[in-house]
């Protein structure tokens, strides 16, 4: 702010969102202006404010919140201008005590906001203290609160909005008054026992929105929430509520548009004949006890954008259209119903449909569509692959075979391309790469042949750019003036192999996620060189096919890979010590093929165990049991041994030689003899050449030595 003229005369100041830090010297001017009504200095990085504040004699509105101011509570509000009617503290650091009589000074407060972010604001009992205002909105998170709400709020008889989320709350008393202008009343995520008051229906008569969510509530659900006729939200899921739903209920409550009653012990059958939720778009029956088929007065619902009776006992068949309804035991074929309802999720998961995959849903709105699990057969429609919108496509698990993507359209969506464990038999198309907003592609467990497209570098993998993962909003309760917004919109969530496991990525980190599942298939050939160039990768997976060829040093530029699993291939060579530059990687497995040398054993590559590499004999060198050094010794060895033999194939033959003459000589002496023993002519001859070869001997040496 230096250098910055404000003129005397501003009413209104914003500097939320800059990152100011504490209490700069610009803040003086800020403190000259008074005539400011409105100041908002939230989302920055203040620790404090300056004293001077509290001359602002004009100040009606103050948003400090989402900063990192703390302190004394208790000391820091008094300090504040006595005029304030908005005073908003949400989302700071503050820590210890605080007294909700140091508001005594602020007579017009009509709203307060007040959390901490660290641990938890300690609250005193105040039992005798009426305020000197009247609340609109009241916003508290964190506090310990104790035992029940704060004994003033009996007094606040203009309260429209009451937020009072996380803070220890055991036990909610009712006014004995009606409540006529209260609208919003959320106190999730306390430790509130006992059962619903059963007269909520009848205190609260023109409540909005109501969130009682993730407590400790049990019993039924009250017959007099019947009475709420302006109820469009109501959250009452991960309680211990049990029984069935209220007749007076399901007929009463029709304004609601998003009812979740999820993760309690409820029973019995869902919407009779009778049923007058004709509101509904959002309805949340999951983690329950619901049992029998769906019945029919659901179908009045015409509004109904997303439907989950998941983990339930429903059985049958399925007369409505709906969505969500996983782990049930549903069977038969799709109802044609589905053509007509706008639908944005569709999960049939987990139950027993058959025959082919629909060819009438209505695609015009539809974001994701699952029905794994389930016995479909066929092939895969091709307006599936043409659908704009269409970003999550799961038919994982069925018996789907034919050809696949022979039509895929350029202008797909589709982010989540999952059809492992079916029964594909095909080439994988080279026009794969028209799917240019894919990043999750899982063709695994199937019996495609043939090579790997080169294609998938050109737009496929790892060059997602996903535009959204939280849908349009079904419902939108809005009253400015009152802050009831609501946006209830669901991420997407993903179930994907990486790292020898399921993988479960939710929300807007999915347009960080790039995937490729090709396993358990029959390709063969060389893996394309473009792989090597998908830099966004961060699982590949190519395990137990027919693949040739070796790990190429490119494998370096995939620096983002986290799991790489090539194992039960039949590729050859060396590992690249180039992976050790892969710093991200956490998974790594090339067991059963044929590589060879020493294993880069370095960095953080020392964190893989042996069965990374069991299955290629010709491997050595840490985490293996086998040794380069005795295995350089033994090839040295053995070839020193072969030169040895080549060298010595002379001596060989003159060793057999002179063996061999030596046999026959004493072969022929031995006859030579024997025959001499005997008398006869030739033994005479012998014995008289014999004396005369040594007579002359005796002769010659005579002459010799003497001479």
């Amino acid at each position: 702010m230096p250098g910055v003229m404000l003129p005397s005369s501003l009413h209104v100041l914003n500097l939320a969102n800059n990152q100011l830090p504490s209490t700069p010297k610009g803040y003086l001017k800020i403190c000259a202006l008074m005539n400011l009504r409105e100041l908002d200095l939230s989302s920055n990085a203040l620790t404090n404010t300056p004293y001077c504040l509290a001359n602002l004699s004009r100040l009606r509105t103050l948003d400090l919140s989402e900063n990192k101011i703390s302190g004394d509570l208790s000391s820091f509000v008094p300090g504040l201008p006595s005029t304030l009617e908005y005073l908003s503290l949400f989302d700071n650091d503050f820590n210890g005590s605080f007294w909700f009589s140091s508001l005594a000074n602020h007579t017009r407060l009509t709203v307060f906001k007040l959390s901490t972010k660290l641990g938890t604001i300690q609250t005193q009992a105040e039992s005798s203290w009426l305020p000197p205002f009247q609340l609109k909105i009241l916003k508290l998170k964190k506090f310990n609160l104790g035992s029940t709400i704060p004994s003033f709020l009996a007094h606040q008889h203009d309260l429209r909005s009451g937020l009072l989320t996380n803070n220890l709350l055991t036990e909610l008393r009712l006014p004995s008054r009606l409540v006529h202008g209260l609208n919003f009343l959320d106190v999730s995520c306390n430790r509130i026992y006992g059962s619903l008051p059963e007269d909520i229906g009848i205190v609260f008569p023109h409540l909005r929105y109501m969130n009682f969510s993730s407590n400790h509530n049990h019993g039924t659900i009250p017959s007099s929430m019947g009475e709420m006729k302006s109820l469009e939200f109501l959250d009452i899921s991960s309680n211990y509520l049990y029984g069935q739903l209220p007749k007076t209920f399901v007929r009463g409550c029709y304004s609601l548009s998003v009812l979740k009653l999820s993760n309690n012990q409820l029973q019995g059958k869902v919407f009779p004949r009778h049923e007058n939720l004709t509101s509904l778009v959002w309805l949340f029956l999951d983690g329950n006890r619901f049992g029998g088929s769906l019945e029919q007065g659901l179908l009045n619902s015409k509004s109904l954008r997303l439907l989950d009776i998941s983990d339930n006992s429903f059985s049958g068949m399925l007369l409505i259209s709906g969505i969500f309804t996983l782990g049930n035991k549903l069977k038969g074929q799709v109802p044609h119903q589905l053509q007509n309802l706008q639908l944005s999720v569709v999960d049939m998961s987990h139950n027993s449909f058959s025959g082919s995959i629909p060819r009438n849903f209505n695609v015009s709105s539809l974001r994701e569509l699952r029905l794994h699990s389930n016995e479909f057969m066929g092939s895969v429609p091709s307006y599936l692959f043409k659908a704009k919108g269409l970003q999550v496509l799961d038919l994982r698990h069925n018996r789907i075979s034919g050809m696949i993507l022979n039509t895929i359209g350029k202008t797909s969506d589709l982010g989540v391309l999952l059809l492992g464990n079916n029964s594909f038999q095909t080439h994988i198309p080279e026009n794969i790469c028209q799917l240019s907003n894919v990043g999750l592609l899982d063709l695994s467990h199937n019996k495609f042949k043939g090579a790997i497209p080169s294609s998938l570098q050109e737009n496929i993998v790892g060059f997602s750019s996903f535009q959204r993962w939280r849908y349009p909003s079904a419902l939108y309760l809005v009253d400015t003036q009152l802050e009831l917004g609501l946006q209830s919109t669901p991420a997407t969530t993903v179930n994907f192999l990486s790292k020898s496991r399921y993988e479960t990525y939710q929300g807007d980190i999915l347009r960080y996620i790039y995937g490729l599942d090709l396993s358990s298939n029959q390709l063969s050939g060389e893996i394309p060189v473009e792989v090597w160039d998908l830099k966004n990768i961060i699982s590949l997976n190519f395990s137990s096919n027919c693949l040739i060829g070796s790990i190429p040093d490119s494998i370096s530029n995939l620096k983002n890979l986290e799991s790489l699993d090539l194992s039960n291939n039949k590729l050859h060579g060396n590992i690249p010590p180039q992976l050790a530059d892969l710093n991200n990687l956490g998974y790594f497995n090339v067991s059963y093929n044929d590589l060879s040398g020493e294993i880069p054993f370095k960095a953080h590559l020392v964190t893989f165990e042996a069965t990374s590499y069991i299955g290629n004999d010709q491997l050595c060198g840490l985490p293996t049991n086998k040794s380069c050094k005795i295995s350089k010794d033994f090839e040295k060895q053995f070839k020193e041994e072969e030169d040895e033999e080549e060298e010595g194939d002379g001596l060989i033959d003159m060793v057999w030689f002179y063996w061999t003459s030596g046999g026959v000589f004493i072969s022929t002496s031995l006859v030579l003899f024997a025959s001499l023993f005997i008398d006869s002519r030739w033994s005479r001859e012998w014995f008289y050449r014999v004396d005369l070869f040594i007579h002359r001997v005796q002769s010659f040496k005579g002459r010799f030595l003497c001479n």
